[in-house]
């Protein structure tokens, strides 16, 4: 059994990634669905195929570097829109869980919005 969904999905993701993998699948919950979209939207993951079993895939692509988790369930990271920096300067992507859903560091800032910083990846 999981605990920390969100550091399960990035482990099987970093994992994927170093064997050269162009599938994997992650565990069916409405967070890491809502993560995956995100990242899809961002250029880092391919498509998302079908649920099965209570898991659902999703195609890999190349260039991604580092998965950071920063809010663990014991210790929550909290940022309001100006505290916000670019990951990478831009490179990299920031994933906020804000009041009005799940979205990046980027779209937070330009709504003017804070949350919980779930993870970064670059």
């Amino acid at each position: 059994m999981v605990n920390d969904t969100i550091s399960d999905m990035l482990t099987r993701l970093r994992n994927a990634y170093l064997a050269n993998k162009e599938h994997t699948s992650l565990k069916a919950t409405r967070v890491v669905k809502d993560i995956a979209q995100v990242l899809v939207q961002e250029g880092f993951l391919g498509p998302i195929e079908q649920e099965e079993n209570g898991f659902f895939t999703v195609t890999l692509k190349r260039g991604v570097k580092q998965f950071e988790r920063v809010s663990t369930p014991g210790v929550r990271i909290y940022a309001n829109h100006k505290e916000l920096k670019p990951v990478l300067n831009g490179m990299g992507v920031a994933v906020i869980s804000t009041s009005q859903g799940i979205m990046t560091d980027r779209k937070a800032r330009a709504l003017g919005i804070g949350g919980e910083v779930l993870c970064k990846i670059w």
